[in-house]
């Protein structure tokens, strides 16, 4: 079974226990609306891939966007075992968790999406050497411009290498739409047997 079918189809107790297996430093987050298993990052994901939001450190351990729902975590933590290997150590997003009027979800998708903290959007991939992958400077796509299997940077072989896993349901990056010219959209998606890729 795929990663992205699997961890969709979990419930919190299993999913929370995985994350205690392979060693997530994670608490669970206060009762947040329409999140079935609120997680809090502690620490670093596989392979020392650290995973935050631009918010300075204060303000981060308690800020609704630095919440994830535990089955999105199992996905992100298969994603910073695929960085690490190309020398990743951090990941910066823009939010995760976001509430439907803040354009969290779609109606369709109420309780998914971001409002049921199940999609980050990931801006920047910070390398140990010290040099930065950011979307919206080093993507170079085109909104139309089919994604995969298309591997012409770094950026696109991420996104790519990470569908050929099923990693995520979703991943959306600047070649969907205007709206995602800065960031790469990844998402899990319960009751969905399928993948979009763009």
């Amino acid at each position: 079974i795929a990663p992205n079918l699997r961890y969709a189809a979990m419930d919190a107790a299993s999913c929370e226990a995985e994350l205690v297996k392979r060693q997530v430093p994670f608490v669970r987050a206060e009762a947040t609306p329409g999140v079935l298993a609120p997680v809090r990052l502690r620490g670093p994901l596989s392979g020392g891939v650290l995973l935050h939001s631009m918010l300075p450190v204060a303000q981060r351990e308690r800020a609704p966007m630095e919440i994830f729902d535990c089955r999105l975590v199992l996905a992100l933590d298969d994603f910073s075992a695929m960085l690490a290997k190309r020398g990743v150590v951090e990941m910066i997003h823009l939010s995760a968790y976001r509430l439907r009027k803040q354009f969290g979800c779609t109606k369709k998708y109420d309780g998914k999406q971001h409002c049921g903290a199940l999609a980050v959007d990931l801006a920047e991939f910070k390398r140990k050497d010290g040099t930065t992958l950011v979307v919206q400077r080093d993507f170079h796509g085109k909104v139309g411009e089919p994604t995969c299997p298309s591997r012409p940077n770094e950026l696109w072989s991420i996104v790519c290498d990470a569908a050929d896993r099923a990693i995520f349901n979703v991943m959306l990056t600047p070649n969907f739409n205007a709206q995602h010219f800065n960031h790469v959209h990844v998402e899990i998606t319960p009751d969905a047997a399928w993948m979009l890729v763009h």
